[in-house]
């Protein structure tokens, strides 16, 4: 069974043929590692009581809500709650997950995958619609909206890269996954 392999791939895992293109890994890795200190310290203030957080958290908060003036953090509207629940309930238990996957080379990874980036690229879309539509003095759609947009990207290549291929370490005889 031929597997297309992108220029640039390397191999990932000790078995015949088996290629990731390392950038793309190393980009979910960076993703999923720096997600979780995004969720617990900046994306849960949105639903979390304030005296939860260290004081260098709801800084940074205060900071990014001053200057960019980001109209879902600053006035929480309960939709956007309800996706923030979700990240902390869902997607965040799942960061750990694909990092483990993805440093153990786990094939198994591969629909938890797709699930997750689908699950996020649709939770993206209205919150994008948001930042981008969104009109009042002294905001910046384009600064605001780049923010968010890997959150968008990342996940999306994540479920399409694992949707078109069946197994992202490569198989292994002596070792089933």
């Amino acid at each position: 069974m031929g597997m297309l392999q992108l220029q640039g791939s390397i191999p990932l895992h000790q078995s015949k043929g088996a290629t990731m293109n390392a950038a793309l890994y190393y980009l979910y890795l960076a993703f999923f590692i720096s997600h979780i200190p995004i969720t617990l310290f900046v994306d849960s203030q949105a639903v979390l009581p304030a005296a939860w957080y260290p004081q260098a958290a709801r800084d940074l908060s205060s900071w990014y809500f001053t200057t960019h003036k980001d109209p879902l953090m600053m006035h929480c509207p309960t939709w956007f709650q309800s996706l923030v629940g979700s990240e902390l309930v869902l997607q965040l238990p799942f960061f750990f997950v694909a990092i483990y996957a993805l440093l153990a080379k786990r094939n198994w990874l591969r629909i938890p995958a797709i699930l997750y980036g689908s699950f996020v690229s649709a939770t993206m879309l209205p919150i994008l619609a948001e930042l981008i539509t969104h009109t009042a003095h002294g905001y910046n759609a384009a600064v605001v909206t780049a923010f968010y947009a890997p959150y968008l990207i990342v996940p999306l290549l994540l479920a399409l890269h694992m949707a078109a291929t069946p197994q992202p370490f490569g198989s292994s005889k002596a070792k089933r996954q």
